[in-house]
């Protein structure tokens, strides 16, 4: 029973219903609503997460609302939906509208004969379940490139690496301050924010005050040409720059696109500023004055953003005993006086295998000075 697709049939008339329930029962897991109101109810739309069903079926002509407005409200929610329209011939001219608006995958006209209704919503199923599989393979072999490529400006560059580190995890604190989720392409951004420094590794500022505007060119050149990656190229390409909105208008007013750019520019500001040892409330008031400042929404996420570390000591441990959510006290240094990460760094999964990797190979200076809670401090000594 768990295997059969889930379908929801959605139409005014209880003997159409109970008909579909009776015909079908043994071919699909069947939900019905007499109403669009009821249909939507069901499919969770005041909550987040994935559908319940597999497909809709919908009837045009409904009281209330229309199978046209129910469909194009299931689209806009859940884009990859299979939906499958059932009208009368009367109402062909509205359908072909459906069709358009709400990206009907078929549409089929009463009477439909059972085994016509039932291999077009196998289809329909099969059709979406392949999409998926696509779009999941597409988003690990992104990420695994996304990786790649970060973990080469480790190699080459220390502080791009750890500033990379450092930059995604404020952007999670400031769309969680936000209550957004972090776009995909934002998050893989901010993964490759510092790619430029491949190009251009470490350098003096004050010698080549332009350094880090050529190193956001060259990262957003490397990106560029990489097919779905068009977007976080343009975020990377664009860190530095303000989108010119005024700092007071609302998140309301704003598109998703530029409100990425700003997360990520204030994200590149604040580490920035940070890491030259500026004081956490300093460099927030710092950005508040710059020429083009960031949004007050973003401001205030980043404003209450602290890391908790009323129970956090500093101590010195091994290689073995590095945990993902420690953060750096002082430099990671390999055995040849290379540097791996800089202090405010905090330790990911990647981070640490890539440390136990030149552990074993080049050998690292232990102990490691990191911040860890009370109780991780219990478990290490035990």
């Amino acid at each position: 029973m768990g295997d059969r697709s889930k379908v929801l049939f959605v139409d005014d008339e209880p003997e159409l219903l109970e008909a579909i329930k009776l015909n079908f029962r043994k071919r699909f897991n069947i939900t019905t609503a007499d109403s669009g109101a009821k249909a939507l109810a069901f499919l969770g739309f005041a909550e987040d997460g994935p559908a319940p069903v597999d497909a809709v079926v919908s009837d045009m002509r409904m009281p209330k609302m229309s199978g046209a407005v129910f469909l194009k409200t299931v689209r806009e929610r859940h884009p990859e939906m299979p939906l499958i329209l059932l009208s009368g011939q009367s109402d062909l001219s509205d359908a072909i509208a459906v069709i358009n608006d709400a990206q009907v995958f078929r549409f089929l006209t009463k009477p439909c004969p059972n085994e016509v209704l039932a291999s077009s919503l196998d289809e329909a199923i099969e059709l979406a379940r392949l999409k998926q599989v696509e779009a999941e393979l597409l988003e690990k072999t992104l990420n695994g490139a996304v990786s790649m490529l970060t973990e080469v400006t480790g190699l080459i560059s220390t502080e791009g690496y750890s500033r990379s580190v450092r930059i995604g995890e404020l952007i999670k604190a400031i769309s969680t301050g936000l209550r957004r989720r972090v776009a995909w392409d934002l998050q893989l951004a901010a993964m490759l924010s510092q790619v430029g420094y491949v190009v251009l590794p470490e350098g003096d500022l004050e010698e080549n005050p332009d350094l880090n505007e050529t190193r956001v060119a060259m990262g957003r050149d490397l990106l560029v040409n990489i097919p779905r990656l068009e977007t976080v190229a343009h975020l990377v390409g664009t860190q530095l720059e303000p989108t010119g909105h005024p700092p007071e208008l609302p998140i309301e007013a704003w598109t998703d696109d530029d409100l990425n750019r700003e997360i990520l520019r204030t994200a590149v500001a604040y580490d920035a500023m940070m890491s030259d040892g500026v004081e956490r409330l300093t460099s927030i008031r710092r950005l508040t004055a710059l020429d083009s400042p960031p949004p007050t929404f973003i401001t205030d996420a980043l404003s209450n953003y602290e890391p908790d570390r009323r129970d956090l000591v500093e101590i010195q441990i091994g290689v073995k005993d590095l945990v993902a959510g420690m953060e750096l006290t002082s430099d990671v240094v390999m055995s040849t006086g290379s540097k791996l990460a800089s202090p405010g760094t905090p330790l990911t999964s990647a981070l640490i295998q890539r440390i136990r990797a030149f552990s074993k190979t080049s050998g690292i200076e232990e102990p490691i000075s990191v911040r860890v809670s009370a109780a991780q401090v219990a478990r290490i000594k035990s």
